[in-house]
Order: structure tokens, then C-alpha cells, then sequence
């Protein structure tokens, strides 16, 4: 009899074991379903416009372009260090992409554009911040930032392509 109450005690005990092993799983598994991997921006889809040779000059000394770019690049490897930096470093670069346009680039599709790029911004990190946002959220909002980003790229190319035609305009009668 002792042997037989003995053997339904590691029996329970070993079936308690399994149980909460399972449920400790289960809560990791819930946890990494909200994560954003590598691969899964590797799935995004969009257009991504490089820097042109003629605007690289100006790209370059622009300061707050430069680092939003290099948050760009970050967030493509699943670095999102930027967007939950300092509320002041973040606030500041949103400032300086509007009020320190380079002269040479400073027009109305431009500003449209970095005006767009700002939302898109702002948006993802409130995104990212956010506890209750699902995987699907982040890789909409991530999918719009980089489209907004590539489109001030394109309109930036745009500028430069337009300025270097030659265009002869006939005289008027």
C-alpha cells in the first residue's frame, strides 16, 4: 500500500511539473509574437529611392536629415534605439529637418514631404512605445516611415534632375 500511494505522488507531482512548463511557455511565446524581427522587415515591401550624386553634397551637410537616416538604417536591422531615445534628442531632430533645410532644396514639395516624414515619425514612435501594439501595427507603421523617408529621397533627386535641365523656351511672338 505504501508503494502504491508513493507511485500516484510522483505521478501528480511529475504531471504538475509538465503543466507549469507549458504555461511558462506559452507567456514566452505570447511575448515574442509582438517582437519585430530582422526578417520580418526584410518582408517589407516598398520603393527605396537612393541618394542621387548631385544631392549628396547637400544631403550631407544636413545635419538632421543625416541622423534620421542613420535611424532608418538602424530600424531596417530591427533597432529602434532612436525612437525610444530621449524625448529631447527626438523632439529636437523633428525641429531641425523643418527649420534647417538646406537653401538649395528648400521648396513646397520638399516641405510637403519632410512635413509627411515628420508624422510618419512621430507616429512609429508612439507605435513603438506602446505596449498594447501588435507586430502587425509596427510593421504597417514601419512600412509608412520608410516610404515617407524614400519619398524625400525621390523629391530631393527630383529637385536636382529639374535644375540641371536645360530647357530652351521659345521667344514669344
Amino acid at each position: 500500500m505504501k508503494h502504491l500511494i508513493t507511485l500516484i505522488l510522483l505521478v501528480v507531482l511529475s504531471a504538475c511539473k509538465k503543466d507549469v512548463n507549458t504555461t511558462t511557455e506559452t507567456i514566452i511565446a505570447t511575448n515574442d509574437s509582438t517582437k519585430v524581427t530582422k526578417e520580418d522587415i526584410s518582408k517589407i515591401n516598398y520603393i527605396d529611392f537612393g541618394i542621387d550624386n548631385k544631392a549628396k553634397i547637400t544631403l550631407d551637410s544636413w545635419v538632421a536629415y543625416n541622423i534620421i537616416s542613420r535611424a532608418i538604417v538602424a530600424s531596417k536591422q530591427g533597432d529602434f534605439i532612436f525612437f525610444k531615445s530621449d524625448d529631447e534628442v527626438f523632439n529636437t531632430t523633428l525641429k531641425d529637418i523643418e527649420t534647417t533645410t538646406p537653401k538649395t532644396i528648400d521648396s513646397e514639395p520638399i516641405k510637403a514631404r519632410v512635413l509627411i516624414l515628420r508624422t510618419k515619425l512621430l507616429k512609429f514612435r508612439e507605435i513603438v512605445n506602446l505596449n498594447t501594439s501588435n507586430k502587425n501595427e509596427k510593421l504597417f507603421a514601419l512600412k509608412e516611415l520608410f516610404q515617407s523617408f524614400s519619398y524625400v529621397t525621390l523629391q530631393i533627386n527630383k529637385k536636382f534632375e529639374k535644375e540641371a535641365q536645360n530647357i530652351i523656351k521659345p521667344d514669344s511672338l
